[in-house]
């Protein structure tokens, strides 16, 4: 018992937190110096995609947490649905709040689309997490016997549907608010401020934070400089040094937050508009310096560390630490996936998606799956059913038999199931995807109480082995070879666009995870830096000394471009991937705007995305993405070499040839001479 005290004792010593459990402090402004746009009681999209149920009967679970109690004030939730012209009645659709049923509506031919508004019972206001449960009943037309999951018997709840954004009414922010009350939704969006004069230490870590935020949220946070705010629409996240700041309100926000040496103080505020009495949370993330931010961010990207954030104040010194994950092994949780049931009235899940390396030709990968299973599964080949699990993985069937399980403790089971690297390698983002079959009885008009059902826990894993020859780079590579140390580059004294930087550093998150990233004005860049480091140049190669040293290895002629099958002059922005110059493990990629493009795509998604082998990409000026045609346009010197040799071959032959036509003359000569001799 004493070990343990003087354990938590000495956590609480390294982590260094001076909290303060008193209200969160309150800043008055008028619309005149900062608006608050909308309101709250905003919706908040319940799905990001249509979601469709099967019937005869079917249903599926959405979930929210409140960190604090709400006052109850018109909280609704709302489906928009829409289904099968087969239905009759008793058809239903009906909707539960923590497994309570609260409305019941029922489903007729005559009425196809429908809008089912639902209020939030007070127990469903409460602290806490809540589940709303939407349910399909569906029965068919007499004479039409559909089997279940036909297409025939179905309801499809549209992304219309919404609910409530009610976990920012109590208005009783605390830092244990983060990150929920800082997701941005549609028409609710976070704003990041930086200061006009940030340091490579603070952008850093505004990027970061923008990224994560926006990572996690419905819709993208806003990221704006101190001088250009004049209005929101949500929550607001204040970044940088205290000495940073010139605009008088936020210096005014951050002088009263006591800041230490070698610390990051998080203070959670709020702002009130005086005169629409709107209000919105506000998180200062401050210290002495960027630098001492910028070394301990990860406790506002690493969900294992915010979730011990305590009272409205805290000062952090030492991250406790925290267990490191190997690169080789990729648990389910990393890519979102959370623990699923499969039955015969949801027989597959959602599709699922990590971002895998380029992984060595014809090699074998394994997916480990833990399991749970019905105890009505039989363990026997007596039935003719067909149990199976299905893992489609970038739509390629991987096939379980159910009943040949191996148990690993008294209700788990384990499944190992091979993989071919060449099924990931066709995809930069792997697709995963699960489906039972033989749970549902082939007699479409046939009933049974029988209940099969699979439990997948996200304990899963999949495990890859990397390739240890010398690696080659192309965009296909991108971001997975540039998650563990990256160094950026930027231009000296250069304004960044903040707007294209937030979408980068998104870009580089993997399976929801923030890139190790160094951002450093090209000053300040060092050889010895560029050999321990994946390296990005991100501006005009004439501002980027240590990439201008190599302008011969790299195509950016206009012959050059258009070798690679890019018009100059419809170039937006341009990427060009290849080995790090100054080292050979390491890839190197250089980001080149033109001439103010505009942005009317999403280039770094897109690169993100593409699976091409090709070396350099472009988005034009219209917004469209286009990969190179030919991957060898900087090999010119090589070409040349190669050219060399076969001439250098070809004249060996030729002498060969004359030796041989030679000695065959003077054989022949010869012969003939001696012939004439005899005679």
């Amino acid at each position: 018992m004493r070990a343990k005290f003087f354990s938590i004792l000495l956590f609480f010593i390294g982590f260094l937190c001076i909290t303060n459990d008193a209200v969160a402090a309150t800043i008055t402004v008028d619309d005149k110096t900062m608006a608050i746009e909308g309101n709250q009681k905003q919706n908040k999209p319940l799905l990001s995609q249509p979601i469709e149920l099967q019937g005869p009967s079917s249903s599926r679970d959405f979930y929210y947490n409140l960190v604090d109690d709400v006052k109850q004030n018109g909280q609704q939730a709302t489906f928009q649905i829409q289904h099968s012209e087969l239905l009759i009645a008793p058809s239903s659709f009906t909707v539960k709040v923590d497994d309570v049923a609260v409305k019941t509506v029922p489903l007729k031919a005559d009425l196809l689309k429908q809008t089912i508004v639902v209020n939030l019972p007070k127990e469903a206001l409460l602290k806490g997490t809540h589940k709303i449960t939407a349910s399909f009943y569906g029965i068919l037309k007499e004479g039409i016997c559909v089997p279940p999951g036909n297409a025939g018997n179905w309801l499809r709840i549209d992304i219309l549907s919404s609910m409530s954004a009610f976990s920012e009414e109590s208005q009783a922010w605390a830092l244990t608010s983060y990150p929920t009350a800082f997701l941005s939704y549609e028409g609710y969006a976070t704003t990041v401020i930086l200061p006009k004069q940030a340091s490579e230490a603070t952008l850093n870590s505004g990027y970061q934070l923008a990224a994560y935020l926006s990572e996690h949220g419905d819709t993208n946070v806003q990221i704006k400089r101190e001088d250009a705010v004049n209005q929101v629409s949500g929550p607001i996240v204040i970044l940088g040094a205290q000495k940073e700041f010139s605009t008088s309100l936020f210096k005014n926000v951050l002088d009263k937050i006591n800041v230490s040496d070698d610390t990051m103080t998080l203070s959670m505020q709020e702002l009130l508009n005086t005169d629409s009495n709107e209000r919105v949370p506000i998180l200062a993330v401050t210290s002495t310096n960027g630098k001492a931010i910028e070394e301990r961010l990860s406790f506002l990207t690493e969900s294992r560390l915010s979730g011990q954030l305590i009272g409205n104040t805290l000062a952090i010194k030492d991250l406790p630490k925290i267990d490191s994950t190997s690169d080789s092994t990729i648990s389910f949780q990393q890519f979102g996936f959370e623990n699923q049931t499969l039955s015969s009235q949801l027989t597959m899940t959602p599709h699922y998606y990590v971002s895998l390396p380029q992984l060595e030709a014809n090699k074998e990968a394994v997916m480990r799956l833990v399991l749970k299973k019905s105890a009505s599964i039989p363990d026997n080949h007596d039935d003719d059913r067909k149990l199976e699990l299905i893992a489609y993985i970038n739509n390629v069937p991987h096939s379980v038999d159910l009943r040949k399980l191996k148990q690993t403790t008294t209700d788990m089971y384990e499944a190992l199931l091979p993989i071919q690297t060449n099924v990931l390698n066709q995809q930069s983002m792997t697709d995963i995807q699960f489906e039972v079959t033989g749970f549902q009885l082939e007699d479409p008009c046939e009933t049974t109480n029988e209940r099969y059902w699979l439990y997948i826990d996200s304990a899963s894993s999949l495990s890859i082995t990397k390739d240890a020859t010398e690696p080659t780079f192309t965009l296909r590579d991108f971001p997975n070879s540039f998650h563990d140390h990256t160094l950026m580059v930027i231009p000296n004294n250069e304004s960044m666009d903040d707007v294209k930087m937030l979408s980068m550093y998104k870009a580089l998150m993997m399976n929801g995870k923030m890139a190790n990233i160094t951002l450093m004005q090209d000053k300040d860049v060092t050889e010895e830096a560029l050999q321990k480091h994946a390296v990005i140049f991100m501006g005009d190669m004439k501002q980027l000394k240590w990439l201008s040293k190599n302008a011969s290895q790299i195509p950016n002629s206009s012959e050059q471009l258009i070798q690679q099958g890019f018009l100059p002059e419809a170039i937006g922005q341009y990427a060009y991937m290849t080995k790090n110059f100054w080292q050979n493990t390491q890839p190197l990629l250089w980001i080149q705007s033109f001439e103010n493009a505009s942005i009317k795509g999403d280039f770094y998604a897109h690169l993100k995305e593409t699976d091409s082998q090709a070396g350099a990409a472009i988005e034009t000026k219209e917004g469209q993405f286009v990969v190179a045609v030919d991957q060898n346009v900087n090999n010119t010197d090589v070409k040349t070499d190669k050219k060399g040799e076969i001439s250098l071959v070809l004249i060996a032959e030729f002498i060969g040839l004359i030796i041989v036509i030679a000695v065959i003359l003077y054989v022949i000569l010869r012969k003939r001479k001696k012939n004439q001799v005899q005679q």
